[in-house]
């Protein structure tokens, strides 16, 4: 049967490519494992194997199970670094505008949190960070996390997700979470949670270019520099 297979972040550099369409006779994600570490060699098993503790994940079709059936879509996903994802700038102003006016009459507070990069990072100066998406499964991933936020905290109206996916220089915003609630303290613990949330449980990546190199970040804050792997 044949299926199609994505590639990401570090994987990308080992391959170096994006995707592609395969042969193969396996029913299930260790089988199909297998296969690509003889395709791919040592690097890349020493990857998926778990090198530096970072664990990559196997979603078919989006999901997380082992069955695999001919034209299916398998995505190979290192840990992420990190609503709505954009190709390009977030106009941060126009973005909380237009969410605060949203408002229903029972919200009574707004609770925004902005990311932005850093310029420096161990004493490094940071060029640029390039990032990347597997974006299907992250627009349904932030999705999801907005719902169950919604649904843990009772007092929250609504919440909104924003990421940049684009080369981006310090200082520029990167992400935007939102959130109206009936009283303040819901909304600031909600917050804080889906930050965390959109860092480790989506499918966005981050090549952070440095006056040292080129450093994939993964796991939350792991570095792992580029073609070290």
């Amino acid at each position: 049967m044949k299926i199609k297979v994505l590639y990401f972040a570090l994987l990308k550099d080992i391959t170096g490519i994006q995707e592609e369409s395969i042969e193969t006779n396996c029913s299930n994600v260790q089988c199909l494992k297998e296969q690509l570490e003889k395709k791919w060699g040592q690097a890349f098993s020493s990857l998926i194997e778990g090198k530096k503790g970072i664990k990559v994940i196997f979603l078919i079709n989006g999901e997380i199970k082992d069955e695999i059936k001919d034209g299916d879509e398998v995505a190979l996903m290192p840990p992420p670094a990190g609503g709505d994802l954009i190709r390009g700038r977030i106009d941060i102003l126009e973005e909380i505008r237009k969410f605060r006016e949203s408002a229903p009459p029972e919200a009574g507070s707004l609770v925004v949190y902005v990311g932005f990069v850093k310029g420096k990072i161990e004493d490094h100066q940071v060029l640029e960070l390039d990032y990347e998406s597997y974006d299907d499964y992250t627009k349904k991933r932030f999705q999801e996390i907005e719902r169950d936020i919604k649904a843990k905290y009772k007092d929250i109206v609504d919440i909104k997700i924003v990421h940049a996916i684009d080369n981006m220089k310090p200082g520029e915003n990167v992400m935007l979470i939102m959130a109206l609630g009936r009283g303040r303290q819901d909304s600031i613990e909600a917050v804080k949670e889906t930050v965390e949330l959109v860092k480790h449980t989506t499918g966005i990546w981050k090549l952070e270019k440095r006056d040292d190199g080129d450093f994939w970040v993964v796991a939350g804050n792991t570095r792992v520099k580029k073609g070290d792997v």
